[in-house]
């Protein structure tokens, strides 16, 4: 019987747009400040449109299929309406759910590396991806089925309704063996320059 025993899966790149997230069920937002979407650059795509410091957007992501025990990274996918360079620092906060017993408020506990912060090109419009932020291995619990996350971004430099949350991005190593979670190489890593390729982890451990 194949368990999850040396096997080395390739990393699952998953990406949830803004309008995935659930700040807009009454056109409020859920999570401190109310963004709403508006399209960018009549391109006919939207993004959280980030009018005042400490908008943000909210949504649940479920583990099932993640490996807990190698570390998860996420990475902000931003754009702006203007052509100035401004510094900017997206944010993401957590909380892992328990079923039947976490209680659903805001989430409060910072990623164990946080995302770094972004410069944006002097180009307008740009779908622009931060660095990564992570959560490290075996922080999660086999008792998480999911985690509730917020996504925020700075208003340092940019101005109101510049900037745009388009979505965020989610990585990690796959469990999709009925077997213990111990063993599992940390797989081979997708390249950010170019989504359909791998590297390998220099260590297999830490992925």
């Amino acid at each position: 019987m194949i368990r999850d025993f040396n096997i080395e899966w390739k990393e699952v790149r998953k990406l949830i747009l803004a309008q995935e997230f659930q700040t807009y069920v009454t056109g409020a937002g859920i999570a401190t400040g109310a963004p709403v979407l508006a399209e960018i650059n009549s391109s006919g795509i939207s993004g959280a449109q980030i009018n005042q410091a400490g908008d943000s957007i909210a949504t649940i992501i479920s583990l099932d299929e993640v490996d807990i025990t190698k570390q998860v990274r996420f990475r902000a996918l931003l754009a702006k309406n203007s052509t100035d360079a401004d510094a900017e620092t997206a944010t993401l906060l957590y909380t892992p759910l328990v079923a039947g017993t976490t209680v659903l408020i805001a989430p409060a506990t910072a990623l164990s590396t946080a995302i770094p912060a972004l410069t944006y090109g002097t180009v307008a419009n740009v779908p622009t991806f931060t660095d990564f932020g992570i959560i490290n291995r075996n922080t999660l619990l086999s008792t998480h089925f999911a985690i509730a996350v917020d996504l925020a971004v700075t208003m340092t430099n940019a101005s109101a309704d510049e900037q745009f949350i388009v979505g965020l991005e989610m990585r990690y190593t796959p469990r999709r063996t009925a077997g213990p979670r111990r063993n599992i190489l940390g797989g081979r890593r997708l390249l950010t320059a170019y989504p359909s390729g791998v590297q390998l982890h220099a260590t297999q451990e830490g992925l």
